[in-house]
């Protein structure tokens, strides 16, 4: 006999729950809550949401978009990244790769690696994983211009527009690092003419509530609530991602080191429900180009509303743990052939069934 309590969140009694059926294990008792209390959520907001995407539509303009392909030479560009946790210290792999769609070819810089002890105090490892990460992205896509002229569009799987939270992020090497990435890439990209892009495909800020007024009425983001403002084919206005960072926090640190101001547009590029918008960042010496890169995002987003170009880009850059789990297997028969022990190869608890120990 079980009694279940369940609660909203922030602390707030939704229901007095007592449910006193025989339950079989625990794992009844999570399936029932879950769907009780997700599923009275959706129905508590849904009609607020319904009105917010109301008064949103009230507050904004939204363009439509039509499939088109201004541009001819695009190239797409990704990272990618994977930590490999041992008994001993943790080790991380990555790597970005630039896809040029119109004729195939890829250009990448030698991959990274570095490691960490688990005795150091704090747990910063993700995020510099994080920052090198995407510093290597900006990286690779201005060397691919140094070496591979004529692109037209080039669509980063990254955003321009960064939040304060990479502010604290990593190490001040790594964090600078990222900031003189993406800013030589747009000192290259204005110098010679191309078209940037930051693609966000899972936008959780709140910027564009905060821009337009509602951060009081809800703690949804812009993404979800897009998702119900936004027909398919549709996009919003511009917004200076700056100023809307500043509204939303009261300042806008690691934007302020980004030297060209960047705008962003929320658009709904499939009809999906379970896909949500995308957030495009560009800077201000690309604005002219909006809807024709509106248009072309929309007429190449064949795969989960995602340009074709940072499709395919991710296709070739994408580190997975199955693709990790077979290089393990071959460094444990490495070092076991020439060290004769692998017991420092140990895997960290919980890991040992996807790394193939």
């Amino acid at each position: 006999m079980v009694k279940v309590l369940a609660y909203k969140r922030k602390n707030q009694l939704y229901a007095a729950m007592e449910t006193w059926a025989p339950t079989p294990n625990l794992s009844l008792s999570l399936r029932n809550l879950l769907l009780t209390e997700i599923t009275s959520d959706i129905l508590e907001e849904g009609p607020h949401v319904k009105e917010l995407a109301a008064r949103i539509r009230a507050e904004n303009t939204f363009y439509s978009i039509r499939k088109s392909e201004a541009y001819r030479r695009v190239t797409g560009v990704d990272a990618g990244s994977q930590i490999i946790p041992l008994a001993s210290r943790q080790y991380a792999v990555l790597g970005a790769l630039a896809y040029s769609l119109h004729d195939g070819h890829r250009f990448f810089l030698q991959p990274e690696s570095f490691s960490q002890p688990y005795s150091l105090v704090g747990d910063r490892f993700p995020s510099t994983v994080n920052l090198r990460r995407e510093a290597k992205l900006y990286e690779t896509a201005t060397r691919f211009l140094d070496e591979h002229g004529g692109t037209e569009l080039l669509l980063i799987d990254g955003p321009l527009a960064f939040s304060n939270v990479w502010m604290n992020a990593g190490r001040e090497e790594d964090r600078r690092r990222l900031i003189d990435a993406v800013n030589g890439l747009l000192k290259k990209c204005k110098r010679l003419g191309v078209v940037i892009v930051g693609v966000v495909k899972r936008p959780s800020a709140r910027y564009l509530i905060h821009y337009i007024g509602l951060q009081d009425d809800t703690d949804l983001p812009d993404s979800f609530l897009m998702l119900h403002t936004l027909e398919p084919g549709q996009r919003t206005d511009i917004f200076a991602a700056r100023t809307a960072m500043r509204m939303a926090s009261r300042g806008s640190g690691f934007m302020d080191s980004v030297d060209e101001p960047i705008y962003s547009f929320y658009a709904r590029l499939t009809g999906e429900w379970s896909i949500l918008p995308i957030r495009v960042d560009l800077p201000a010496f690309c604005l002219s180009e909006i809807d024709d890169v509106a248009n072309y995002c929309y007429a190449t987003s064949l795969y989960n509303g995602v340009p074709l170009a940072i499709v395919k880009a991710d296709e070739a850059v994408k580190v997975t743990r199955r693709f990790i789990s077979d290089v393990y297997s071959e460094i444990v028969t490495r070092v076991g052939r020439e060290v004769g022990e692998v017991s420092q190869l140990a895997p960290y608890w919980g890991e040992g069934e996807w790394m193939g120990a």
